[in-house]
């Protein structure tokens, strides 16, 4: 039953620490999936700003105080929980610009009829928890969730103290609005590169020593981070430059400023390291912006591979683009159809492997991206793009620079140019490395993590940020002989449908083999297979792209 304009005040005792004093319940009622409630209200906090897990926050020392000489601050929240079970763990989504993440990646619920997709999360019992950390949303929809923080400008940083203590109260305190032994966290393209700096400043650590999270997974956030811990910070702009040294997690010496640190390895964070799973798409290494996602397992100079933490993974979703375009595909702001691969298959095996490393002690897939060594990452200028006719090749796209630092004396080396490796690709200009899905492996069409502009507000010489291409094969060897297409046709690879699905349904196997698909999604991916051969087989006035 719907509890409307219901506030309950819940009084959290704090004796010597004040981290959550209270959360106001505005409503809970049943979801659609059953046995699963909804708890949406406001969290209250207050911290010490004299505590050395607090004084890394920028202007805390001048922010107003309450009487116990604590900085107090609130945030929306929501939770998804099982009202009775559920696997003990706490799935902390972390807002993009006030906006859930999880549920609509892992349920598969992008555009669907249901809210909840198909239930994924639910079936395996997680409860999904919400926090607001951005001060500037923007946008006036109910479900976007936001912090208030003291100051002018805002005290920012405290959207790290909010994740950090919402979760920590969760996990470890008895009579919490809902409870868990694990907590896991979650982001996506803003709050990916959130994550990676709550990690950098030592969040994982509560006020009280404590570890936080378990797991940490950043997704699509290459190797940047965000503006939100500094005066007047601006997390909210989604194409502005946002990598600065150190881009790895073990300490590195900078070539550029002398300095020696680590993304994991440094004082605030070497104590309560979670598991780490870094998941990229072919844009976070092509990005115009610089994200850099090479940086992640690559030398500051990207002369060189990285051994990377025992307790971290990096893995490089082959062929995709900065989250699935629309299938079937269609032309945006770019000069080609947006990229349509679906990393989500992907991404729910990793969520499982992570599961069972935090639980069950058992490792997870090994990294899986492009290498230096082995010629399968290369530099922009050095990728072998096929001749397309009427695709713009992007060996010439000028590298991007990096942004300063604020935790570090000078900035280290703010403006010195990034280096610019991406993946090497085969003759079809799919990527040679990586987790390659099965619409890559047994391809219909060329998959990029870059697509120029289409020209007006999106300049034809500048990639459209964020955006992949899909160009598909010509049907017939003489549909391809005629447009001068170097690429074999579909009918020159795949003597039928059959025959294709069968392969798909082969590299789909090698992926479950692997951990890298669930068995359950199989047959989801030998469907969309099937689409997409009857879309680019059909006649040519009605096929994809022509």
């Amino acid at each position: 039953m719907r509890m409307l304009a219901l506030v309950l005040a819940l009084l959290v005792a704090r004796p010597a620490y004040a981290e959550v004093t209270r959360v106001e319940i505005a409503s809970r009622a049943d979801i659609a999936i059953a046995g699963y409630e909804r708890i949406t209200g406001r969290v209250f906090f207050a911290v010490d700003p004299a505590d050395p897990s607090n004084a890394v926050i920028a202007d805390i020392s001048t922010a107003p105080k309450n009487a116990q000489g604590k900085v107090e601050f609130s945030a929306d929240f929501s939770i998804l929980r099982p009202k009775t079970g559920g696997n003990g763990v706490a799935l902390v989504d972390i807002p993009n610009r006030g906006g859930a993440r999880v549920v609509p990646m892992y349920n598969r619920a992008r555009g669907g009829a249901s809210e909840f997709g198909d239930g994924f999360l639910m079936q395996r019992g997680f409860t999904v928890v919400l926090v607001g950390w951005q001060h500037d949303v923007a946008g006036t929809g109910a479900n976007l969730l936001r912090i208030q923080v003291p100051g002018t400008p805002p005290v920012g940083g405290l959207g790290f103290a909010a994740v950090r203590d919402m979760a920590s109260w969760i996990k470890y305190t008895p009579g919490a609005v809902t409870s868990a032994r694990y907590a896991y966290s979650f982001g996506q393209s803003q709050s990916g590169r959130y994550l990676r700096d709550f990690l950098y400043h030592g969040f994982n650590t509560d006020e009280r020593g404590r570890q936080v999270f378990d797991a940490v997974m950043p997704h699509i956030a290459g190797a940047a981070r965000i503006d939100l811990n500094r005066r007047g910070s601006t997390p909210n702009p989604a194409d502005s430059a946002a990598t600065a040294f150190p881009f790895s997690d073990r300490a590195q010496r900078d070539p550029v400023s002398g300095v020696t640190e680590g993304l994991l390895d440094n004082d605030r964070a070497r104590r309560n390291q979670p598991k780490v799973f870094y998941t990229n798409t072919d844009v976070e290494y092509w990005s115009a912006t610089g994200r850099s996602a090479a940086l992640v397992h690559t030398s500051v100079d990207g002369a060189r591979d990285l051994e990377l933490p025992d307790n971290v993974r990096a893995f490089h979703i082959a062929g995709t683009q900065h989250g699935p375009g629309a299938f079937p595909p269609a032309r945006t702001t770019g000069q080609q159809m947006g990229n349509p691969a679906d990393d989500t298959f992907v991404m729910r095996a990793l969520l499982l492997a992570m599961d069972r490393w935090v639980r069950e002690g058992i490792a997870p897939p090994p990294s899986r991206h492009s290498r230096l060594a082995d010629r399968t990452l290369v530099r922009a200028a050095d990728v072998a793009f096929p001749a397309i006719p009427g695709v713009q090749r992007p060996n010439g796209i000028p590298a991007a620079s990096r942004v300063a630092n604020t935790l570090i004396a000078g900035g280290a080396g703010a403006g010195a140019t990034l280096p610019y490796l991406v993946p090497q690709v085969d003759a079809d200009g799919n990527d040679r490395a990586g987790i390659r899905l099965p619409e890559i492996a047994v391809p219909l069409a060329t998959y990029t993590g870059w697509n120029f502009g289409a020209g007006g507000s999106a300049p034809s010489d500048k990639l459209v940020n964020l955006l992949g291409s899909y160009v598909p094969f010509a049907r017939t060897k003489a549909e391809r002989e005629q447009r001068g297409d170097p690429r074999q046709s579909i009918a020159e690879r795949y003597q039928s449908r059959d025959q294709y699905v069968a392969m798909t349904r082969s590299a789909a196997e090698a992926l479950v083999r692997d951990r890298f698909m669930l068995q359950d999604d199989v047959n989801a991916v030998l469907e969309r297979a099937g689409a997409h051969w009857d879309l680019l087989t059909a006649p040519a006035t009605t096929s994809a792209g022509r």
